[in-house]
């Protein structure tokens, strides 16, 4: 990697906006092409919305963090550059926290299972459902799922008689998602099917591997593969842009120009960077409403107490905290990884509090550390992991990284397969780096949606 005193004057082939896992492999792929590129990074870091940070002798992750080999997109990066992976506590724990109608109660994984077992078969058990999205990485190709994006999560659990105990557990789970009175029906329903509406699978796509090292290594071992130029702390206040190419102006004045701008940020930061011409409705409609989670803050601890894995997964808003998950066991403790929905308490309140929001789960715990990263006060962030809420999928997936001219979007955000995971940024940056090499050889096959571009019966054209 070159730093920013280095870069030259020399034309660039393509300039990617955003260092976050999208943007790293849209200018790996682009370098490896033959296109020369520079990536610009508002930031002092790489990583985007992965973060890491030191706690207890550990580099760990205070952002995005898990992956599953049924995600192709990051798994074939993870064998690409044999980066060791480690198993979450939900594969080893004995048992769980959850809720019940005395407060935070401890059920034993046996037990989990078979309420989540029960609430799954109920939650997708219409079989219009495995019908609408019988091609998740083609999302609008049955209207049926168009009707289910103008539902939530809570409009099904309304339609729903489950037994409070089973649905408790269930809504833990799904907390993940955000809101239940917010979230697309659609888009969940989108990730079941990705799951193939089986309950181990789509368990799997939640949280169970991470990178020993982080996902710094990731992005270390993809950096130094690509060999493409990066300009650091060099936020992007302007893209003027054509049908002939861009120029993209950087806090200071400082301009870059090159036939294609590969606009990597998240969704939600579209709107603080001056488009001329002005970016089209759609566009500006998710930038305007956000689609991500608002008020998410990631935060690791180091605690003692605790002598097994621990494993909380709590309705939205239960607790200052609703889902926490051991980490890694220490000499001296565990490290958890714990996760604050509604915003209720961050690595900002300060020790006490946040001491006092995982006593409310682990009442003799002691809070040795803690460190973490409260993304949606990050300017170049505005929000953690993507989240679609009611309204949105159908809009705006498959449907925001269409091209506009000279620019090519990105992001996990927007990935058609698999929106908000660290596996859509990767499927996303490598399907923009493609549309930018077909431009720049003169290719005039407009890229398509993968909706568009499937026949139904008869496969792709």
């Amino acid at each position: 990697m070159r730093d920013k005193d280095r870069v030259t004057a020399e034309p660039f082939g393509a300039v990617v906006v955003g260092g976050g896992l999208a943007g790293v492999t849209a200018a790996r792929d682009l370098e490896h092409s033959g296109t020369r590129t520079l990536l610009v990074e508002a930031r002092d870091r790489l990583g985007g919305r992965t973060a890491s940070q030191t706690i207890g002798g550990h580099e760990v992750d205070t952002g995005g963090t898990w992956f599953h080999w049924f995600q192709s997109a990051i798994w074939r990066e993870v064998m690409r550059y044999e980066l060791p992976v480690v198993e979450s506590a939900l594969t080893v724990a004995d048992s769980y926290l959850t809720v019940d109608d005395t407060g935070v109660t401890t059920i034993s994984a046996t037990e989990f299972d078979e309420r989540l077992r029960r609430g799954y078969a109920s939650f997708w058990g219409d079989p219009g459902y495995a019908e609408a999205f019988v091609r998740p990485f083609a999302l609008q190709t049955d209207p049926r799922a168009r009707a289910l994006d103008a539902l939530s999560i809570e409009d099904r659990f309304r339609q729903l008689a489950l037994d409070p105990r089973d649905e408790r557990v269930l809504r833990g789970v799904l907390a993940d998602f955000g809101p239940p009175e917010e979230v697309s029906l659609a888009w969940v329903l989108q990730r079941m099917a990705n799951g193939v509406w089986g309950h181990e699978a789509f368990n799997a796509l939640l949280a169970v591997y991470r990178l020993e090292g982080g996902m710094a290594g990731l992005i270390s071992e993809m950096v130094h593969d690509g060999g493409f130029e990066v300009r650091l702390s060099s936020p992007v206040t302007a893209i003027e842009h054509d049908n002939a190419g861009a120029t993209v102006t950087l806090a200071g004045g400082h301009q870059v120009s090159a036939p294609t701008v590969v606009v990597a940020t998240p969704t939600n930061v579209w709107k603080t960077i001056e488009f001329r011409p002005g970016l089209g409705q759609v566009h500006r409609a998710a930038t305007q409403e956000g689609v991500a989670m608002r008020d998410v803050s990631n935060v690791m601890m180091h605690v003692r107490g605790p002598a097994e894995p621990v494993v909380a997964l709590l309705p939205v808003g239960s607790r200052p905290f609703e889902i926490m998950i051991t980490h890694s066991v220490l000499d001296d403790g565990q490290l958890l990884a714990a996760y604050s929905l509604t915003g209720a308490v961050s690595v900002a309140d300060g020790h006490e509090n946040v001491q006092d929001a995982v006593r409310s789960l682990l009442p003799e715990v002691e809070l040795v550390d803690v460190v973490g990263h409260d993304w949606p006060t990050d300017p170049y962030a505005l929000g953690g992991w993507g989240s679609f809420r009611r309204g949105q999928a159908l809009r705006f997936v498959d449907v925001l990284d269409r091209p506009v001219g000279s620019l090519i979007f990105a992001g996990a955000d927007i990935a058609p397969q698999f929106p908000g995971l660290l596996t859509g940024a990767i499927e996303s940056g490598a399907r923009a780096a493609r549309r930018v090499t077909g431009r720049s050889r003169g290719e005039h096959r407009s890229p398509r949606s993968l909706t568009a571009a499937y026949r139904r019966g008869g496969g792709f054209r």
